[in-house]
């Protein structure tokens, strides 16, 4: 299998309503696609999306250093086996500032897999490990709003039956919404909450030891993305699972949480981490360390990078949690058709085509297009 081009689009999607968090509104989101053509006609796919305030990606610099470094390394190589993509990109890591950008090397190591599946007849799952699960079962994540927004999301959190809820908390609202939802909900369905790093350590304990009579499972990212030593601080203080999200992007966080003892569980996003291979390298790290992982999106994700995410939940044991496919109730258009979903309870398994799975639509990622760049041919 030879690339010989590559097309990348600079999307602009549009949100339903808004997602508002602790460290942001989104009322859309630029995300990037690229596809790579084979020398046997096969197109694959896949996506990135920089975040700044996650991993200090800009769109403008990640296209650059695609443009400039990534794909100049690919492009007219022979790539014959699953490990060879693997190995290419693993020295393609090392050699180029691809740590600085993942959400622009994620899209370019999904869109190999997903080329290299669809040529060799096997889906993504056949190169990340057997498949160790038929079905995987999905949070609901709920933003902030207000409290007759929120009732109307529980009420449609108890209509699809979901038994995992994700909550946004970080201001004065936060103990009458979990009230809300336990007289919605019941006190069966598990609830955690992510503070996207809205308290200082101490705040984050006082925080946390309020919301306990409402029996939270665990707590997200309490504080800052570089507050380590904090995270270790609430971690150390309460009996309630800690969860790092912006503060584990690369294996070097991976290392410094480990040896602080930080946290119980790491919240991986395929964007942040670099793609599928990063993401499985700091799963085996906290496996050693005894840490659990959950595979976490990010807000704007299309079904392109929910069908990867879907993968790596099937072929990863031992998951705290999953969150994602949830383009058909936040994107006023996904361009894959159909989009990536998932059942009542949040239940879901895998794709029959081979790849990724998923069928992309180039005439929607041209209208979604803010720019498109060509590379090759």
């Amino acid at each position: 299998m030879i690339i010989r081009k590559v097309d990348i689009w600079h999307l602009n999607l549009a949100f339903k309503s808004p997602v508002k968090h602790n460290l942001a509104t989104h009322r859309g989101s630029e995300n990037i696609i690229l596809k790579v053509t084979t020398d046997g006609g096969m197109a694959g796919y896949g996506e990135g999306i920089p975040r700044t305030f996650v991993t200090g990606e800009t769109i403008a610099e990640s296209l650059s250093f695609l443009k400039e470094e990534l794909i100049p390394i690919i492009l007219r190589t022979s790539l014959a086996s699953g490990q060879i993509i693997f190995d290419t990109l693993a020295h393609s890591y090392s050699k180029s500032r691809a740590q600085a950008y993942p959400a622009a090397f994620c899209a370019v190591e999904m869109a190999l897999l997903d080329a290299a599946g669809k040529t060799w007849g096997k889906s993504l799952g056949d190169f990340l490990g057997p498949r160790l699960r038929e079905r995987v079962v999905y949070s609901a994540v709920l933003p902030m709003a207000s409290p007759t927004q929120m009732a109307r999301f529980f009420d449609l959190v108890k209509m699809k039956n979901m038994r995992l809820l994700k909550l946004k908390v970080g201001n004065n609202s936060d103990l009458e919404i979990l009230k809300s939802a336990r007289e919605k909900l019941g006190w069966e369905i598990d609830i955690r909450v992510d503070a996207n790093a809205a308290w200082t350590a101490n705040e984050a304990i006082a925080r946390i030891e309020e919301m306990t009579p409402y029996r939270i499972s665990a707590v997200e990212q309490p504080v800052a993305k570089t507050d380590f030593a904090g995270l270790q601080k609430v971690s150390a203080a309460l009996p309630i699972p800690i969860i790092a999200d912006e503060s584990i992007c690369t294996e070097e966080d991976a290392q410094r949480l480990i040896e602080l003892q930080a946290c119980q569980i790491f919240n991986l996003r395929l964007s942040k981490c670099g793609g599928l291979g990063r993401a499985t390298r700091i799963k085996q790290m906290a496996e050693k360390a005894g840490i659990r992982c959950q595979l976490g999106c990010h807000v704007g994700e299309t079904s392109i990078l929910a069908a990867a995410g879907r993968y790596f939940a099937l072929c990863n044991n031992h998951l705290a949690y999953v969150e994602g496919s949830f383009a058909p109730y936040l994107l006023t258009k996904d361009p894959v058709c159909p989009s990536v979903v998932f059942d009542n309870g949040g239940l879901a398994s895998g794709f029959l085509d081979p790849g990724l799975g998923v069928r992309v639509m180039d005439s929607i990622l041209e209208e979604l297009a803010i720019s498109k760049v060509t590379i090759g041919e």
